[in-house]
């Protein structure tokens, strides 16, 4: 597999943190949510990564560069302007030789990637979402499917309260490369609303696959306070698994880099100095 993160987005919603860093880069305790997502790369034995950037990219690029020192191979396809979540990879599709792995890069998550793809060659997917419940539902793309798994309907983020499911599109697809070669898609593109639809009109197998993983998109305030305090709680296949991180800016200067200083404390001191540069208050949520 080819693992594919989507980076490129502004982030609106997280404003004013995303006016001063890009979303992959704000910071969920010591660490930026890029390298979470990338681990999950790495946890599923996927070493090839490409990003599409847009937003900010050269925070990203600067950060992550090639990758040569976390075991990684990672590209990156610019975009000039924004085109959607999709869009950069048509115009790209032949960097794809082997199935995608695509990742939102606004989620925090220990997706089993290997399981998803075994799920997906089972079926003989062109594309599989990887699905999870949702406590509203009406906040994300609802996916209808028949008792065999097989998507018959995305509903994305319907406005009628009252649905058959509650199972949500996470934004994590496995998609083969011939997708992009057969569907001639240009300019501006969204999976849910532009790619999936025209598969399912055509009758292609696009199936779901239902997991009860760590998911939690943090494109809100609210929902990235929430991932914050979970991760402080302990995630199994995240929590514990990355080094620390240095800070965004060499221009600090903190106690706690001096001395003697449990982990927890450091931990807790690098948080502070990110989300400081930030600009993000540590204001409490309730789980």
């Amino acid at each position: 597999m080819i693992g594919i993160l989507l980076a490129g987005g502004r982030g609106k919603r997280l404003r004013p943190i995303t006016d001063r860093i890009p979303k992959p880069m704000v910071p969920l305790l010591n660490k930026p949510l890029l390298d979470y997502n990338l681990n999950v790369f790495k946890m599923n034995g996927i070493y090839r990564v490409i990003m599409t950037v847009c937003y900010k990219k050269e925070v990203i690029q600067q950060h992550a560069g090639f990758g040569r020192q976390d075991g990684l191979y990672i590209q990156y396809i610019e975009e000039r302007k924004p085109l959607g979540t999709a869009g950069s990879l048509f115009a790209s599709s032949g960097l794809f030789k082997e199935t995608l792995a695509i990742l939102s890069g606004d989620a925090l998550t220990n997706i089993p990637l290997r399981h998803v793809y075994d799920f997906h060659k089972e079926k003989g997917a062109r594309v599989t979402i990887v699905t999870t419940v949702a406590d509203r539902p009406e906040q994300f793309g609802v996916c209808l499917t028949d008792p065999k798994g097989r998507l018959l309907s995305l509903l994305e983020k319907p406005a009628d309260a009252h649905l058959w499911t509650n199972q949500v599109s996470t934004g994590i697809y496995l998609i083969e490369p011939s997708v992009f070669e057969d569907y001639p898609f240009q300019g501006e593109v969204d999976f849910a609303k532009d790619v999936f639809p025209a598969l399912l009109s055509n009758q292609e197998p696009v199936y779901v696959y239902e997991t009860n993983a760590y998911w939690q998109d943090i494109g809100t305030h609210r929902a990235y306070k929430l991932a914050e305090k979970r991760l402080k709680r302990g995630i199994q296949g995240i929590t514990g698994r990355l080094k620390p991180i240095y800070p965004l800016s060499d221009t600090f200067s903190s106690p706690a880099l001096h001395g003697k200083n449990t982990a927890a404390d450091l931990q807790e001191s690098y948080s502070s100095m990110l989300k400081k540069q930030a600009g993000i208050s540590d204001e409490k949520v309730l789980l």
